[in-house]
């Protein structure tokens, strides 16, 4: 059996943002950022699904999504909506933020609080694949690995399945 994979790694395909990693009860790094690099790896259908063209999808609708997806993570401040120490209080345009014993104030809307435990790049990289099969399922993707750095050669890489 054979299977074809489309890989998308395209420079653009980054986001810069500020983050802490919960390491457990008592450790956590200081709040930092990184410029993260993402790569998608799309499977496609079989042959039979291939255009008469000899293609699968225009590659831009791909990148499209992809770059959306990325851009509204960029210049963010990335926090752990899930995880059981981290409180958040809105105050107007302002969010407030308990962890610990930690306080940080910052504008709401420069703030993406992640349906994740811990902003580490595995985390991170399954939000992503989740999001892009659901997003790409439309077209009959049913495999999607998505690999978040967070510095050359450190990350972690999900696959999503339908």
């Amino acid at each position: 059996m054979e299977t074809t994979t489309l890989h998308l790694h395209k420079q653009n395909f980054k986001f810069s943002s500020a983050h802490f990693l919960i390491f457990n009860k008592t450790s956590a790094e200081r709040l930092h950022g990184h410029n993260y690099q993402v790569k998608v790896n799309i499977t496609v259908p079989q042959e039979e699904e291939l255009s008469k063209e000899g293609y699968f999808v225009d590659f831009n609708v791909f990148k499209k999504t992809i770059k959306a997806k990325l851009d509204q993570w960029d210049e963010m401040v990335l926090l752990p909506a899930n995880h059981e120490d981290m409180k958040f209080t809105e105050n107007g345009p302002s969010l407030e933020v308990r962890f610990r014993e930690r306080f940080y104030v910052f504008p709401k809307n420069e703030v993406l609080r992640l349906p994740v435990t811990n902003t580490s790049v595995e985390q991170l990289s399954q939000v992503l694949a989740n999001y892009f099969i659901q997003e790409f399922k439309v077209h009959g993707v049913q495999k999607v690995q998505v690999s978040v750095e967070e510095t050359r050669g450190q990350g972690a890489s999900t696959t999503a399945t339908l």
